[in-house]
């Protein structure tokens, strides 16, 4: 983050405040995003103290820390990796390919080991005068990404068998003129965001 998030200084001027708050706030508008639970979100919007806006971010990375032995945090390098992937890949018009349905899903649930392409119906009203209209059906393209058992992150395996479910994931993405949007799995996508907490 910039310098305003950097400093420590005791007293701060409104516009030191000002800067910290909107520095948090874009990096919680970025691909974050994906990972911010309700709580997390309500934090934000709350700090304004550039070194409480550092300490959220630290805090907020060492939670999802599988290894706190190690160096590195190999969650946030793999999330920063698939961030980058899901920006070449799935960018859509002015829209950052992570900021994307599909950027979504890459970045909590990696690439798809299996995709399929495809189309589906529904119904729809054919234009006219009043008395008129009929309904009719019309065709748009979907794409379904399938992650069998071994594809899943172990914690979802585990909540997945406990509630007596198959513990693979299909997400199903409507491919349209305004952009990609996620036409199931949005339980899964959040329920995946929530397990990547380490600790509370």
């Amino acid at each position: 983050m910039g310098v305003a998030l950097c400093s420590t200084a005791p007293t701060l001027a409104n516009g030191e405040r000002e800067s910290a708050a909107a520095e948090l706030l874009d990096w919680a508008q970025g691909a974050v995003r994906w990972l911010l639970l309700p709580s997390d979100w309500r934090e934000v919007k709350r700090i304004e103290d550039p070194a409480e806006a550092v300490n959220f971010i630290d805090t907020f990375w060492r939670l999802r820390d599988s290894d706190p032995s190690t160096e590195e945090n190999e969650y946030q390098a793999t999330f920063a990796a698939r961030v980058e992937a899901a920006d070449l890949l799935y960018g859509e018009d002015a829209t950052r390919g992570s900021l994307t349905a599909r950027g979504r899903a890459l970045i909590l649930l990696g690439p798809p080991p299996h995709m399929r392409l495809g189309s589906e119906e529904e119904l729809a009203w054919q234009s006219g005068r009043r008395s008129k209209r009929r309904s009719t059906t019309r065709k748009f393209p979907v794409e379904v990404w399938r992650y069998p058992e071994e594809e899943l992150p172990a914690k979802l395996v585990g909540v997945l068998r406990a509630a007596d479910l198959e513990p693979t994931v299909e997400l199903k993405f409507r491919l349209g003129r305004q952009g990609t949007q996620l036409a199931e799995g949005e339980n899964t996508l959040i329920l995946v965001a929530r397990l990547a907490l380490v600790q509370e």
